[in-house]
């Protein structure tokens, strides 16, 4: 969603006369209806206004995600997620790095004292209570730039790998001294001595510029072991000047020398769901025609919804539609994993393909997580406010073919959300929540 946020004339701005608005808000008052939801934190302003006001329902459907361009990034998502709604998530990427000088000399007697491969952490996702082991493998297989990757793409790899690091729990606070140094946190994995003598041994001619050096050195793959139920998956900052190869060597001149190699170029995520007996599966596989009681939402190339207005001819003809607003409520049993701070909804075409919504990047479209606590339980609550479309709804510009509900980033972002789709608790039910004027 764009971050730039337009002015626009509402019906509101055009009642200027104080006195016009309250005759004309008393004419409409006696016609008014009451909101199907009971829960009072959906109200807002334009209720006490005396507009009127209705709730359509909604059916909700959930698809498994095709695989989404993932190179590109500069966040990189590592580590495993054991899920009882969505089942097993795991991450791992791909990375170039790229030397940042030309005709690199080591100097006479270059001896190689240890070399790590440094990844700044940008976050964590989950609990991460269970350490997960971390391995790095090199490149078989050339990575192209300006070719598009999607997130099932797998590149060849050598065997073994060429460093690994142990029951890993990330630390995205603490920084750490390397050396004497302090450097902003970050995940630290040991390499080979063999994988950095083939670095520092190199033939010069293969250190003469970036080009000779990815012939070289394709690149390294992360991933972290599969074997373990993990509970959390970590962001690391691909373009963080931490993140890098690092040689620590000595040569006949100098003790304690260090030569960086940042990583830089291609970066591509790799997600893999595993969706066995879940409740996900079951509802994309085998949905209820007329919609399913939950809404399944997942990043990292996984699950996104589709919404569809039910009842619309219930509305009065001829309306001026003042607010729309669907209105998406987390399940109170989806504990374990913070929600997406925001969702991102688009309107499908009468192909079937999505396409923006002309209140996306405007000041009331919304989208965004926020808190509510509906009979002592706290959820995350989402408003899309879609009265231009809407409101061109009725007018016969589009067909009601409904919406795509997707999490933001989902090449590089694994949150997850259960919404509820309750039929019994207007509270916990997705609604499209409509004031308008009758013209």
């Amino acid at each position: 969603m764009s971050n730039i946020i337009f002015l626009t004339t509402t019906l509101r701005n055009t009642l200027a006369a104080p006195a016009i608005f309250i005759c004309w808000c008393l004419l409409f008052v006696s016609s008014c209806k009451d909101p199907l939801i009971d829960d009072k934190g959906l109200l807002n302003k334009d209720d006490e206004l005396g507009l009127d006001k209705d709730t359509l329902s909604m059916s909700a459907f959930s698809f498994f995600q095709p695989a989404v361009k993932a190179s590109g990034i500069s966040v990189g998502a590592l580590g495993n997620v054991q899920d009882a709604a969505f089942g097993k998530a795991h991450a791992s990427f791909y990375a170039q790095c790229r030397i940042s000088s030309s005709n690199i000399n080591f100097g006479a007697g270059a001896t190689l004292d240890s070399v790590v491969l440094r990844l700044r952490y940008n976050g964590t996702y989950g609990p991460f209570t269970t350490p997960l082991d971390i391995y790095v493998y090199e490149l078989n297989e050339s990575m192209a730039e300006g070719t598009t990757y999607l997130t099932n793409k797998s590149f060849a790899v050598k065997i073994p790998p060429i460093g690994t690091a142990a029951a890993v729990i990330p630390n995205s606070t603490d920084s750490q001294y390397v050396y004497g140094v302090k450097i902003a946190p970050h995940l630290r994995v040991p390499l080979n001595l063999s994988f950095g003598n083939k670095i520092l041994q190199a033939d010069t001619n293969q250190l003469k510029d970036n080009s000779t050096f990815l012939e070289l050195f394709k690149g390294f793959y992360i991933t972290a072991s599969s074997n373990v139920q993990g509970n959390g998956l970590m962001y690391l900052d691909l373009t963080s000047v931490v993140s890098g190869i690092s040689l620590y060597y000595h040569n006949n001149d100098a003790d304690s020398l260090t030569f960086s190699i940042p990583v830089s170029g291609v970066a591509v995520n790799h997600f893999d769901n595993i969706y066995s007996g879940t409740a996900v599966l079951s509802s994309v596989i085998n949905p209820n025609p007329a919609g399913e009681p939950k809404l399944y939402l997942q990043g990292g190339a996984g699950v996104y919804g589709k919404l569809l207005i039910k009842n619309l001819d219930s509305l009065p003809q001829n309306i001026l539609v003042n607010k729309a607003e669907i209105i998406l409520t987390q399940s109170v049993n989806d504990t374990g994993f913070i929600p997406p701070a925001v969702l991102d909804l688009f309107r499908i075409d009468d192909v079937g393909n999505e396409q923006e919504l002309e209140d996306d990047g405007f000041s009331h479209f919304g989208g965004t997580r926020e808190y509510v606590t509906i009979n002592g339980a706290t959820v995350a609550r989402y408003k899309f406010n879609i009265r231009t479309y809407f409101q061109k709804l009725l007018q016969g510009v589009y067909k009601n073919n409904g919406f795509f509900v997707k999490t933001l980033t989902p090449y590089s972002n694994t949150d997850r959300v259960v919404i509820s789709n309750s039929g019994t608790d207007p509270n916990y039910t997705i609604s499209l929540y409509i004031t308008y004027t009758k013209m």
